[in-house]
């Protein structure tokens, strides 16, 4: 297979239009639409549906296009990997994470270990929270920094945990509970929420109504949002209440949101480091001795 077909193929089903995937691309929309029918050809099913405007992916151009994603991003893992060995003769190692949340405390431990590993370049790759198992299990990265949930049930990765803590209610300033020091779950729940969908977040949305649930509350959840920044939009405008973890830091916010911490609830996380069992990479042992001196020796 030729991997530029799968980049012009995903490139076309974001922009959907071929005379835009061919100015993305520096070539004719002649050639883009001939790559995709000799991929159509060499997979023989019709993958992009062409009387659509715009264009719109088949039920197998969606699949394909999953896994067009997942190759094209270990294609380039391996492009970028062979380039700093052959340029630098350094080892890349390739950390993704989903949220600043879950890479705060790592963040202090990486100026020590370049001063003590220089040939190992770190490379940092911010996913959905939903991908980040996939993604380290098909071996597009080597590490993964995510909630403890992303790696339940998957026994060919093996966890080492860096925080433990409680969700907080992300509270605007003009709603009723904004001024209290806690909130117990019978008021909690008294009030409709927003939470990350679970396209964005995959297993963590059905805990957090796992541990609703738990709590004794059915959770009204009003509406869900796809990012953080929209979350907290619906929040300021709606007046709905967020689940946000305790660590995360609101400061350009703190006069709009506050985070209130929840009495008595089920709504707790941790956020670990994960990586394959059968992870072949020679800097990855550096980095586990890393993260377990740094972590070792926590209060």
């Amino acid at each position: 297979m030729n991997i530029r077909r799968i980049k012009y193929f995903i490139d076309l089903v974001e922009c959907r239009n071929f005379t835009e995937t061919a100015k993305k691309n520096y070539v004719s929309q002649t050639t883009i639409s001939q790559q995709i029918a000799a991929l159509e050809e060499e997979f023989n099913i019709q993958l992009i549906d062409r009387k659509q405007i715009p264009i719109e992916p088949t039920k197998a151009g969606w699949l394909f296009y999953g896994e067009a994603l997942i190759l094209w991003k270990q294609y380039n893992h391996m492009k970028m990997s062979m380039e700093n060995f052959q340029k630098y003769n350094t080892q890349s190692l390739n950390i993704e994470y989903a949220a600043m949340t879950d890479i705060q405390s790592l963040l202090k431990l990486i100026p020590s270990f370049q001063d003590h590993h220089p040939n190992i370049k770190l490379e940092l790759n911010k996913v959905l929270l939903k991908d980040i198992a996939e993604y380290l299990q098909k071996g597009i990265y080597d590490v993964a920094i995510a909630f403890d949930s992303e790696f339940q049930g998957k026994e060919d990765i093996v966890t080492y945990p860096l925080y433990k803590g409680r969700y907080c209610a992300a509270v605007s300033h003009h709603h009723p509970l904004f001024h209290h020091e806690s909130i117990a779950k019978e008021e909690l729940y008294e009030h409709p929420l927003v939470m990350l969908n679970p396209t964005a977040i995959g297993n963590s949305y059905h805990l957090m109504i796992q541990h609703a649930i738990e709590d004794g509350y059915q959770p009204n959840i009003l509406r869900t949002a796809d990012d953080v920044e929209t979350e907290l939009f619906y929040i300021i405008t709606e007046n709905l209440i967020g689940f946000f973890p305790d660590n995360y830091q609101l400061a350009y916010l703190q006069d709009k949101v506050r985070l209130i911490p929840l009495e008595d609830s089920h709504h707790t996380f941790a956020i670990e480091a994960g990586y394959l069992r059968n992870n072949t990479n020679p800097a990855l042992p550096s980095f586990l001795q890393q993260i377990h001196i740094g972590f070792s020796n926590r209060p």
